[in-house]
């Protein structure tokens, strides 16, 4: 966690909290905020991936305070069990590792979920305080600002005062309602930043990733590749326990109070994106939602010894790899090229080599072709205000004003990826500086060039 350099997306979210705004292009702001708080402390990566630490330690009391309740006489015989679980996910332990928004939002699922199930506890037993649902609400909230599948859990726990008898009759009562009209409004910020925007993030996830259109036509293959990705990630070894939580409960009231809204919140996420996938190509970690719930669960599941070593084997060979790739990326040992690991290596010397040419050439900003270059440059060099000169549309979009920079000679970096072509639009004339490569152990792994832009200019058809 604190070896690895920051992959792009990590750094990219950073600058959003060097740069705080409503709500961001990309996702809702919440992460980004917290992100701006850790800044304070530095820029390095221990303060990068802190964030990333606290959450899992905030996931990881709230399995301790489950195994207390389904484990009374001996919560550690429960909870290591859970952790081992949960951790051997290769999806889990990636998403943990790394400050996407993702580590963020499964912390926020567990805890909504944690104080929704402490609000249903009591209310079974004839307390009726409401105030533990109003708390899951302002959670669920968050969890949503953080990132908008966390609406899959609202629907989740919809379905879960429905599907549980015993909680059913608070659906007679205001407060359900009144509670999800919180969860709602906290989203001000977002609608807000959209509204004077002209709903740009909105449009973004509906249509224009997906070529500008609404995504209408049929992939049945979708589906299938979904499943795979599904299996691999997840982890293909706890499927079966997780459908024997379909059919058989634990005896237990915690357990199977719990189990019914873990359920609950997979048959709502799954579905749902396994839906999507019919049309669109969904990336594995769009269901996060739907697993965590579960892991805490399933060591009451799990009983076969062999099933359980096989899924932790499963995961330790995954994270032996990620710890590999953390040095050098495997694609590159095996003679091949993995885009995303390769262009995280390398920038603190590009950096130093952008910072030496600023002293021999008079330029009036740094530009990058891709967004991930300039979230890596950015960080690297410790300077928010570096930016992307790109077709593709992003936040940067929101902080570049190309107006302000008319005439100007500017320090660009691209890679093979995105080359030069659209960005040499931009500019009467685009002189190759130098090429920065980045080898370990006798491995080329990533090589970015720097070009000198001369007279930044708007093309006639911008």
């Amino acid at each position: 966690m604190f070896v690895h350099p920051p992959v792009g997306d990590e750094a990219y979210y950073w600058l959003w909290g060097q740069k705080l705004d409503w709500s961001y292009f990309d996702h809702p702001p919440f992460h980004a905020w917290l992100l701006g708080l850790v800044s304070v402390i530095g820029w390095s990566l221990l303060s990068l991936r802190l964030l990333a630490w606290a959450t899992l330690l905030g996931t990881l009391w709230i399995f301790w305070l489950w195994a207390k309740r389904m484990s009374p006489g001996s919560p550690s015989n429960w909870w290591w069990p859970a952790v081992a679980l949960y951790l051997a996910s290769p999806l889990y332990f990636a998403m943990t590792s790394i400050v996407f928004h993702d580590h963020l939002l499964i912390f926020l699922v567990v805890a909504t979920a944690h104080v929704l199930l402490v609000f249903a506890e009591r209310f079974e037993a004839g307390h009726r305080d409401f105030r533990w649902l109003y708390a899951a609400a302002v959670l669920l909230g968050l969890a949503v600002l953080t990132k908008h599948n966390g609406a899959l859990l609202g629907l989740g726990m919809a379905l879960f005062f429905v599907a549980h008898s015993a909680v059913r009759r608070v659906l007679r009562t205001p407060h359900p309602y009144r509670a999800a009209l919180l969860s709602i409004a906290i989203q001000a910020p977002v609608l807000w930043w959209n509204l004077n925007e002209s709903f740009a993030s909105y449009t973004f996830h509906i249509s224009e990733r997906w070529g500008g259109t609404i995504p209408l036509e049929l992939h049945p293959n979708g589906l299938s590749r979904y499943a795979v990705s599904a299996l691999l990630w997840v982890s293909p070894f706890v499927f079966p326990a997780i459908a024997g939580m379909f059919l058989r409960p634990s005896g237990a009231p915690f357990a199977d109070r719990a189990r019914v809204l873990a359920l609950c919140v997979f048959g709502i996420s799954t579905p749902t994106t396994g839906l999507l996938s019919l049309f669109v190509d969904v990336y594995f970690y769009w269901n996060i939602v739907a697993y965590p719930l579960l892991f805490p669960l399933l060591a009451g599941w799990m009983r076969r010894t062999w099933v359980v070593a096989l899924h932790l084997m499963y995961g330790l060979t995954l994270a032996v790899l990620l710890a590999v790739s953390s040095v050098v990326p495997i694609s590159t040992l095996n003679g091949r090229s993995d885009w995303t690991l390769s262009s995280s290596f390398g920038w603190p010397e590009v950096a130093a080599r952008v910072e030496a040419l600023k002293g021999l050439h008079e330029v009036g900003f740094v530009a990058t072709t891709g967004y991930q270059i300039a979230a890596e440059l950015g960080y690297a060099m410790r300077d928010p205000d570096v930016v992307t000169i790109s077709p593709r549309h992003d936040q940067y979009d929101y902080w570049f004003r190309p107006e302000d920079h008319l005439g100007q000679d500017a320090l660009i970096v691209g890679d093979t990826r995105f080359g030069v072509e659209y960005v040499s639009r931009y500019f009467e004339e685009l002189v190759p500086l130098e090429q920065v490569p980045y080898e370990r152990f006798g491995y080329l792994i990533y090589e970015p060039a720097i070009y000198l832009g001369k007279r930044f200019r708007i093309p006639a058809d911008e």
